[in-house]
């Protein structure tokens, strides 16, 4: 129990020199913009007390917390939008290569069924010619007979 006690307590300790530390930084730089924008060229950036700048770390680190986790879901969602996008794009694409496949079959079956049918109509010419020609020999026949 004492060792866990000691990790714990050794944990707590480095976090909080951490937080310290890292928030010691932010608050440099928080200060000096601040003193920018007032038209001041430079101050004095005092040290915080520990107390304080453990509560503002957490307090940064937490809502840095928040802010990555909220920048990360609308990263999610742009990403599976834009893949979901992809998809709809290339059905598109795939429908529209589908189509076009058929407009040239129908075309050459159109073409191919134009020429049965000036085949078949040439074949009726012909046919058409022999009942005539038939015809003409018939009355031959019974003019004769």
């Amino acid at each position: 129990l004492a060792i866990v006690l000691d990790s714990v307590v050794a944990w707590h300790c480095s976090v909080s020199s951490g937080i310290n530390a890292e928030y010691g930084g932010v608050h440099w730089v928080d200060v000096t913009v601040q003193t920018r924008m007032m038209g001041a060229r430079s101050a004095k950036v005092y040290k915080l007390n520990e107390q304080v700048a453990l509560e503002s770390g957490a307090e940064f680190i937490s809502e840095f917390f928040l802010y990555s986790v909220g920048a990360g879901l609308l990263l999610w969602e742009y990403v599976r939008s834009s893949n979901k996008d992809e998809a709809k794009e290339l059905a598109r694409k795939q429908e529209l290569e589908g189509l076009r496949s058929d407009i040239d079959q129908l075309k050459k079956s159109a073409f191919d069924s134009e020429f049965v049918v000036e085949h078949q109509a040439a074949e009726i010419r012909g046919l058409e010619r022999q009942i005539g020609q038939l015809h003409t020999q018939l009355e031959q026949l019974r003019s004769k007979g």
